[in-house]
Formats: structure tokens, C-alpha cells, sequence
């Protein structure tokens, strides 16, 4: 039977901490926090949750940090965590048996909470946290893995809310320009880094990015399709309309099998028609279309699928485009679809036509 060591890395979590300690403690046989600099009660409350608690002094780079604390463990196997992550539907079975049967990269999902146009939504993605002693990370920021070991998903499942209502762009975004100065034509930091002017409303900023990390894609790239998703919304909320067209048709028999594709393609062409582009309202049947291809496909258990897409998100905006062009009964159908899987918007806007 292999042991396992957790290991975190924080600063001033006090709000945090325990939440995820809690949550992992009798699932391992030690855990090792690694604290950066708090100055608020997050070293005390950990050590009350018996955790190992150590200081290390930041070097602006996440990966030395990481590895830091992997020195500190002990056990045969690692499991790494945030502080604001918390482990749920997992047990202590659940881990031995992947680290007794498998000698690989484990891949949890992670369920992020975060806010879009003032609506709560989740992101699915899979990530790799647990892994045999030996491994180590690389990177500034953002940091991954060095190992030849294949990665494989596990039935892990963590919750985050690190993003929900907070802005850590001012903290991300130094960090993402430095590693750029050494990796200047990596598609994966370009497109963190347009992430990060996205989230703060800079779209035209985060579209030079966006157009340089999308111009460096080969599609073999893990993060190829969230890339061209994020860089689409992105073109919605600059108006870039022209260069978003453009992407779709390039890409459409690529992502053909990926739902997020299809969700933001739809909210497109809805943009086209609301902007009244003369000669373009028969967009309407691509919108129409887009969003019961999601239906179609489903939800997706591909990393980086936003947890609505191939549902109730679907149903919801296809039943707002019948409705608004008068025809009820489709309407009403796909609004009851939605108010099935308990989203509120949908379950209002039903009682109103009802």
C-alpha cells in the first residue's frame, strides 16, 4: 500500500484553509502546507488542522514553490491542492486503488465556479495533481509537469472557487509577461495572457494576444479548442465580427464534436442579427441550428466544458431566440427543457409565459 503526502503552497488564506484540510485530511497520511508570506492566521490554522507548515520565500515562480514543498513530503505519492479547492465524492479506496494499480500522472476534476454576465456558471477540466515521487513542475506561472509518465484520468473530483468574485489578473498577469520574455512564441502563454486582459474588459489587448496564440496552433494542442472558444467570445465582446466569422468557418469541422463550439458559435450569430447586418438575418437558422447541435451532442467530458453547454444553457437560448421571434409553443418546449435541470432563469421566464 503506497502513502500519500498533500502538499500545498499558499498565502493569507485564512478564509480557505481549513475548508480544504478538512476535506482531505483522513485521505492521506501527511500533509505539508508551504506558506509564502501571510500575514493573516492561515500558518495557525493550518498547523490546528495538522498540517506541517513551512516558509519559503517567493521567488515570483510557482513552479519553484511546487517544488519546494514536493522536497518536504514524505510519502510515496502526491496530491497537490490549492487552498481555495476542496475535495468532494472521493475516498481513501478511490486513491489506492489508482496508486496501487497504476504507475501514471492522476487527473482530477476540478469544478470551478465563476461568474459570467452576472450569471454563476461551473467549468469542467482535468488536471494533473497526483503522481509518484520523482515528479516535478516547470514554469513561472501556470505551472505543469516534467515526467514521461502517461496521464490518466481518476474519479477525483475537487470544487474551486478561487475565481468566484475575485480578480487575480493584477497577480497573474506580471507573472505571465515575465515568462513570456523567455518563451515568446508559446501559444499556451499567449492565450493565459488574453485570458487575463479578457477578464479584466481589455478586449483589445486581449485580442492581439488571442490572434497571436491562434496564428502558433498546430490543433494538436490539449488547450487548441478552449482557445478558439475564449478567442470567440472574445471577438463578440470587442465586435470583431468579420474575424470571428472567419474562425468559425475555419474551425467548424474541427470542434464539430465539442459543444462549447457550437454554445458560442450560436450566441455569434445572434450577434450578428441583433447588429441588423443587411443581407445577414438568415443567420437566425445558423443560430437555430448551433444550439440544437449542443443538444445534440450533450455535455462533453472533454477538459474545459462548461458544465449548461449541451443542456440547460442550450435549451435556455434557443427557447430566448423562439420567443423573441413570436413562436411560443417551441418556446415554451425548450424553457421547460431547461426548467427540468433547475435553471432559475429559465423557470421564471416559463412561469411568465404559462
Amino acid at each position: 500500500m503506497g502513502t500519500i503526502s498533500l502538499t500545498m503552497i499558499v498565502k493569507n488564506e485564512e478564509k480557505n484553509i481549513k475548508r480544504c484540510l478538512d476535506s482531505v485530511k483522513d485521505l492521506v497520511d501527511e500533509m505539508i502546507v508551504v506558506d509564502t508570506g501571510s500575514t493573516d492566521q492561515t500558518k495557525e490554522i493550518a498547523l490546528r488542522c495538522g498540517a506541517k507548515v513551512f516558509d519559503y520565500a517567493w521567488t515570483d515562480s510557482f513552479a519553484d514553490a511546487r517544488n519546494y514543498a514536493l522536497r518536504q513530503a514524505s510519502s510515496d505519492w502526491i496530491l497537490v491542492l490549492d487552498a481555495d479547492e476542496y475535495m468532494v465524492n472521493t475516498s481513501r479506496m478511490l486513491i489506492d486503488n489508482f496508486i496501487n494499480s497504476k504507475k501514471a500522472i492522476g487527473r482530477i476534476m476540478i469544478v470551478s465556479k465563476y461568474v459570467h454576465e452576472s450569471e454563476v456558471r461551473y467549468l469542467r477540466q482535468w488536471a494533473s495533481r497526483l503522481f509518484p515521487r520523482g515528479v516535478y513542475y516547470q514554469g513561472r506561472i501556470h505551472e505543469q509537469i516534467v515526467s514521461e509518465l502517461p496521464h490518466v484520468r481518476t474519479g477525483i473530483e475537487v470544487h474551486h472557487d478561487g475565481y468566484y468574485q475575485t480578480d487575480k489578473t493584477d497577480r497573474n498577469l506580471p507573472l505571465l509577461l515575465k515568462e513570456l520574455e523567455e518563451r515568446p512564441y508559446d501559444p499556451y502563454l499567449l492565450h493565459h495572457i488574453a485570458i487575463n486582459y479578457k477578464n479584466k474588459k481589455n478586449y483589445q489587448a486581449a485580442d492581439r494576444y488571442f490572434s497571436q496564440a491562434y496564428r502558433k496552433l498546430t490543433r494538436e494542442e490539449g488547450f487548441y479548442p478552449t482557445l478558439v472558444v475564449d478567442y470567440l467570445y472574445n471577438t463578440i465582446a470587442n465586435g470583431n465580427l468579420e474575424d470571428g466569422m472567419e474562425i468559425i468557418m475555419r474551425e467548424r469541422e474541427h470542434l464539430e464534436k465539442f459543444p462549447d463550439f457550437h454554445f458560442v458559435a450560436g450566441l455569434f450569430f445572434l450577434e450578428y442579427v441583433q447588429e441588423d447586418i443587411q443581407g445577414r438575418l438568415e443567420m437566425l437558422d445558423w443560430v437555430e441550428q448551433a444550439f440544437l447541435t449542443c443538444l445534440e451532442l450533450g455535455e462533453s467530458e472533454r477538459s474545459d466544458s462548461v458544465v449548461g453547454v449541451g443542456s440547460y444553457l442550450a435549451a435556455y437560448n434557443l427557447a430566448v431566440v423562439y420567443d423573441i421571434f413570436g413562436m411560443t409553443d417551441k418556446a415554451k418546449h425548450y424553457y421547460q427543457e431547461a426548467a427540468k435541470l433547475n435553471y432559475q432563469p429559465a423557470m421564471t421566464r416559463l412561469k411568465l409565459l404559462m
